[in-house]
């Protein structure tokens, strides 16, 4: 069996809105975990930032798709929750969040996730003057990367690479919803 690393990121980016999209496209997703109850911890002695991911952490349980919980004392956790003054850059691309993970490839449509790290960027998200809620959005979407969802191609979407603005949308529980069906 074969563990695989990989990492997904967000960008920096504003992007405007319309009323009006012509297309609906759908939010694909890569992976899930063996179980519907995924354990994580929050590192780091930012309250803010730990806010910001129990946000994410409540909207994603808010779904009853799964169910996040605090790891325990001494047990390691699923996801590790962080933020970080600093997070490089992959040439002139600014990431506001990032998410690394390992996983198993069962089949060439989902993989069994083992491990994920999701990091918020504090340097960017405050020179940009990232609101609280906003802050939270990110959050929200690196935590849907470590739940094993890939970028969606709609800018309602939580899960659009570039959106500060929306949570978890209709397409985002769906792709959800699809990846853990048998779990």
């Amino acid at each position: 069996m074969i563990i695989i690393t990989a990492s997904l990121v967000i960008s920096l980016g504003a992007s405007l809105t319309t009323t009006a999209q012509a297309k609906t496209y759908k939010t694909p997703s890569w992976g899930h975990w063996d179980s519907r109850t995924v354990t994580y911890s929050m590192s780091g002695s930012s309250k803010s930032y730990k806010k910001s991911w129990k946000t994410a952490i409540k909207r994603w349980n808010k779904t009853k798709i799964v169910h996040l919980k605090a790891a325990k004392a001494g047990h390691k956790a699923d996801i590790a929750l962080q933020s970080s003054a600093k997070l490089d850059t992959d040439g002139e691309k600014l990431y506001t969040g990032f998410t690394n993970y390992s996983f198993y490839r069962h089949t060439s449509a989902l993989s069994e996730i083992v491990s994920a790290k999701s990091t918020l960027n504090r340097d960017l998200l405050t020179d940009y003057h990232y609101t609280k809620k906003q802050r939270a959005n990110v959050a929200t979407h690196e935590l849907g990367h470590a739940l094993g969802l890939s970028h969606s191609k709609d800018k309602k979407s939580v899960m659009y690479a570039k959106n500060r603005y929306k949570t978890i949308d209709h397409q985002d529980k769906k792709a959800l919803t699809k990846a853990y069906a048998n779990v």
